[in-house]
């Protein structure tokens, strides 16, 4: 073979070989792109995927927890799945109590009162009180007229106003019909002779010697009492003299009382214990009492600790003599801090409505305005005033009291929620029975 040819062999070879170099590098750099796109895919799809269940777990949605993704990972295996039934839920609310009940009626009631409305219905007064007239023996326009200017908490009656069983059904009847609120109808009667009733002939009534007689007596008169309307007895009294209705020793006088109460409520007709700490004259003037606080909490205290345990009372009744002894000064008990808040309250334990004793007495008169009677008698913890001597003159004290501040509002709700626990109490019992 020449030169020339070998040569021309030798360059065709080597030019075959150069382009197969070239072929391989760029297959070499085709399968490398390809490498890298796909890991550049791969690093996307993952930084996608951990966006994805970074999102589902900071926004708590369901299956983005390690757990649900354990359990998608052994989907499709033979592995039986075993899933547990979640507990069932009670979704139903709770029974409510016949307090809760109660309580709910009362705060409704005693948030939508006016101010106006509120001070008025701390008031109990006389149907004369009220309307102007010399005796009431009828409860018509001027009665409606003045329970829509002032709807005054109750409205107690005297032998006066009482002429027969009709009459004074429908005097009552109309008189609650026409008050924007429910009503205390009041009477001070223990089926003694000479009592508010006694005009009106009551079966049952018999004289009161113990506990069974008290009690047959008190269920007696509260039925009567009941059917005409009346539902706030200012019974039984706590009088230790030897004018008391039920003797002079403590420790049987207890029984009666209790008893005398537990049959006047258990006849519908609640009860207002008359009077803390003791039943006295209070009508001329001043009346101080010596005794010390031990006599007291020794005999007085235990017949209205009996009656406050055994028999729930509705109200107490304040008595308007002084006991310096007991309270540290000559104050009337009803308008009393100390006789009230430290020993009826804390120390007896009652909690209750407590009404003031009768403010038309000279015992509060002869030293006290009518205005400041009751506004004492109020910032003392008295729930309900008793007869102001000029109920006007204590309603706008009152008022203005409130209205200035020198009594917080909260301090009226407190005593009127009292008072409609009382009033409300088979309102509880029949939203119930509906139910």
């Amino acid at each position: 073979m020449a030169y020339g040819e070998d040569m021309s062999k030798f360059d065709e070879q080597d030019f075959d070989e150069k382009r197969l170099a070239r072929r391989q590098r760029r297959k070499k750099s085709q399968v490398t792109a390809f490498v890298i796109l796909a890991l550049f895919i791969l690093l996307i799809a993952g930084v996608a995927v951990f966006c994805v269940y970074t999102i589902k777990d900071l926004l708590n949605i369901p299956g983005s927890s390690k757990e649900a993704q354990e359990a998608a990972a052994t989907e499709g295996t033979s592995e039986e799945v075993s899933i547990e039934t979640p507990e069932t839920i009670d979704t139903e609310p709770e029974e409510m109590t016949e307090e809760d009940i109660l309580n709910e009626v009362v705060d409704g009631c005693v948030a939508e009162l006016s101010i106006e409305d509120k001070v008025a219905g701390l008031f109990i007064v006389t149907p004369e009180q009220l309307t102007g007239v010399a005796t009431a023996v009828k409860a018509g326009s001027g009665t409606q007229d003045a329970l829509s200017k002032y709807a005054v908490g109750g409205v107690t009656y005297f032998a006066k106003n009482i002429k027969d069983e009709s009459q004074i059904t429908e005097m009552l009847s109309t008189t609650e019909s026409m008050s924007k609120y429910p009503i205390f109808t009041i009477v001070s009667d223990e089926g003694k002779k000479g009592g508010v009733t006694s005009t009106i002939s009551i079966e049952g009534i018999t004289d009161v010697t113990d506990p069974d007689t008290a009690g047959a007596t008190s269920k007696a008169l509260g039925e009567k009492l009941f059917s005409y309307g009346f539902n706030l007895d200012i019974a039984p009294s706590v009088d230790l003299s030897d004018k008391g209705l039920y003797g002079s020793d403590a420790g049987s006088v207890k029984g009666i009382a209790a008893s005398f109460a537990s049959g006047m409520k258990e006849s519908g007709v609640d009860v207002c214990v008359n009077s803390f700490p003791l039943m006295t004259d209070t009508t001329a003037g001043l009346t101080a009492i010596d005794k010390s606080k031990d006599d007291l909490v020794a005999n007085e205290y235990e017949i209205f600790k009996e009656i406050i345990s055994n028999s729930s009372p509705a109200a107490v009744m304040m008595s308007n003599a002084s006991f310096e002894n007991a309270a540290g000064d000559n104050t009337p008990a009803s308008l009393s801090s100390v006789m009230i808040g430290d020993e009826l309250r804390n120390e007896l334990g009652f909690d209750g409505v407590v009404i003031t004793g009768p403010l038309n007495e000279a015992s509060i008169t002869e030293y006290y305005t009518s205005s400041e009677a009751a506004i004492n008698a109020v910032k003392a913890g008295a729930d309900m005033i008793y007869l102001p001597e000029n109920f006007e003159e204590a309603y706008n004290g009152l008022l203005e009291a409130v209205n200035s501040g020198s009594i917080e509002e909260s301090r009226l709700d407190e005593s009127l929620k009292r008072i409609y626990k009382v009033k409300y109490a088979n309102k509880a019992m029949e939203i119930i029975d509906n139910n």
